[in-house]
């Protein structure tokens, strides 16, 4: 066989050229299928034409300024203080586990109440208007803190029972004795016995708060919102009072047909009243909730530190969504059944899987697709 002068066999020198073109051949940039050069960017599919990713967009929630208003706000203020401390209508024992008592709680209360005033959040920071736990775990916060919840917890209701005079006999404030078989039965603090004028000895029992809980604020409004994006929205889910256990929940979207906005808020244009085919509305949005399941802490006798948790639900718009007035609401559903068997093996009876329903859903965005 004929040899080149280095050596080597001439069908080698073949190779090699062949192998220098096919990598010179991979390191020619690529042109797109349109005919640019170059990569192609991150925020797009290799598709012609197809759009951006969804993007993250700060909500406008709506919160309107009508005739009356103002003198409305401006008299709850003058009712308030900007150094207010927590008044002694309930053992100071109860809030042991809460935050310290901000001085201009019951003022920023009123400002948030009625102009939206703040957003609730983890942590408090004022430059950029958030209210954190110190504000939102107070009970004081819920508006109807004063006229619901301090009336029962101080007057819990009571169940009553009977022990007739021919069998039984109270020997003491806290005892009563069997008189046929000498068992003396001594009640629990809290407990109060009488003896009626008939000689029956009446006991009442503060009655145990099993369930319950609560959302504050329930219903909230989006004027601008638009297709192909996605925005978050808080909301912070309570205990509710006088409540003595430990609750699981676990938050599921919900899409009602109907619903009327209950609290200050309404549409730009002055209505408060949505309809939508809840089937169809499903279609057009994404909701997410964090945290999705976890256990609500009880109320009473102390208000524990999880009494209340803030919840992030986050909507995404479908890019088609029509034009027009939604619902997107929060409902309240048993949580896993793994959960459940791990919450129930650490707060043993205390424990009860939350599913208490009001009627609509706990926490409602009325949201403007525009």
């Amino acid at each position: 066989m004929k040899k080149e002068k280095s050596g080597q066999p001439f069908w080698y020198l073949l190779v090699a050229a062949v192998v220098v073109i096919a990598a010179a051949y991979l390191l020619i940039p690529k042109q797109t299928p349109s005919g640019a050069g170059g990569q192609i960017p991150p925020n797009q599919s290799g598709a012609s034409g197809e759009k951006n990713i969804t993007h993250f967009v700060e909500p406008k929630v709506y919160s309107p300024y009508y005739e009356g208003l103002e003198a409305i706000v401006q008299a709850e203020l003058n009712r308030t203080s900007a150094n207010a401390t927590r008044g002694d209508y309930l053992p100071a024992a109860m809030f042991q586990e809460l935050p310290s008592f901000p001085p201009d709680l019951y003022q920023m209360q009123v400002l948030f109440k009625y102009y939206q005033m703040g957003k609730i959040r983890n942590k408090t920071d004022l430059n950029n208007k958030e209210l954190g736990p110190e504000y939102w775990k107070q009970p004081e916060w819920i508006p109807t803190f004063f006229t619901g919840g301090l009336p029962l917890i101080q007057n819990p209701p009571m169940d009553t029972r009977y022990y007739h005079w021919a069998e039984y006999e109270l020997i003491s404030a806290n005892q009563i004795r069997n008189k046929n078989t000498g068992e003396v039965i001594t009640l629990a603090p809290g407990v109060v016995a009488s003896v009626l004028p008939n000689k029956t000895i009446e006991v009442k029992t503060p009655r145990v708060g099993i369930e319950g809980y609560t959302v504050y604020p329930s219903d909230m409004v989006i004027a601008d919102a638009q297709p192909d994006t996605y925005f978050d929205v808080y909301t912070v889910l309570y205990c509710g009072w006088y409540v003595q256990t430990y609750q699981g929940v676990k938050l599921v979207p919900a899409f009602p047909d109907s619903g009327a906005i209950e609290d200050f808020q309404l549409f730009a244009d002055g209505t408060k009243v949505v309809t939508q085919n809840p089937s169809e509305a499903e279609k057009y949005f994404k909701v997410e909730f964090e945290p999705e399941q976890f256990v609500l802490e009880p109320s009473f006798p102390i208000f524990k530190e999880g009494w209340a948790k803030l919840v992030r639900m986050r909507i995404t718009v479908n890019e088609s969504t029509p034009k027009g007035k939604y619902i997107v609401g929060m409902n309240i559903v048993a949580p896993s059944k793994e959960f459940n068997e791990e919450m129930l093996w650490k707060y043993k009876t205390q424990y009860r899987v939350g599913e208490v329903g009001i009627g609509r859903p706990f926490f409602r965005v009325f949201l403007q697709v525009v």
